[in-house]
């Protein structure tokens, strides 16, 4: 009798265990560890302007430190005019306010707490010391353009090593940055951030997903 007891939790054991074992081998969701994503970007340029809207979800206050803080929805908007008016401000779909001249840059920003936008393009009114004009911003992606969370997929996947190496017990020890570029082709920087403020970062094509360019940063 007694043996057949002992029989028995063994056998109650080993299930368990096996139970147990899809839990444990649960493969890590790396885009919730994502603090920053830039996931569209929309485009006007003509002689005399140039606009860019960046559809954002990022950390506020963003700190790249290996750790994911609260994020948000930004719209970031920027501006170069060919004349700098004394006041601009701009609406972009019923959103907007009065832009900040950088002189640095030498362009006008304003970023606004909104939604990224659905959308292929976008209206855009830039009144320049009470004088109105609305520009079309085409969106740079198309159906040929993955999104953020394959772009962080594809990095993974090419990067095995790193990502498995900041992996433990299910959760992953940094943070993620993600940010759509344009230069005459859409193209994705995934930078992989780490406790000791060490980022891991990737340049990759924005439809095949290759690896273009790594580099190290301390930052």
């Amino acid at each position: 009798m007694r043996k057949t007891v002992f029989c028995l939790c063994v056998v109650l054991s080993l299930i368990c265990a096996l139970c147990a074992l899809p839990a444990c081998a649960k493969q890590v969701n790396y885009f919730d560890y994502v603090s920053e994503c830039r996931s569209d970007v929309f485009l006007y340029k003509d002689d005399n302007t140039e606009i860019k809207v960046q559809c954002v979800n990022k950390e506020q206050p963003f700190s790249a430190d290996g750790y994911k803080g609260e994020t948000c929805d930004l719209i970031e908007i920027y501006a170069t005019l060919s004349k700098n008016p004394q006041t601009l401000e701009v609406s972009v779909e019923n959103l907007g306010g009065e832009m900040n001249y950088q002189a640095v840059t030498r362009q006008y920003t304003l970023t606004l707490s909104a939604a990224a936008f659905k959308k292929t393009s976008v209206e855009v009114t830039l009144t320049a010391d009470g004088e109105d004009k609305t520009y079309e911003a085409l969106s740079v992606r198309d159906g040929n353009v993955m999104n953020c969370e394959q772009a962080v997929a594809c990095v993974a996947e090419h990067a095995n090593e790193l990502f498995e190496g900041l992996t433990a017990n299910g959760l992953f020890d940094g943070e993620i940055f993600v940010r759509l570029l344009y230069d005459e082709g859409c193209y994705y920087y995934v930078g992989v951030c780490n406790k000791d403020k060490h980022v891991t970062a990737f340049l990759i094509d924005g439809e095949r997903g290759k690896v273009i360019a790594k580099k190290e940063l301390q930052v």
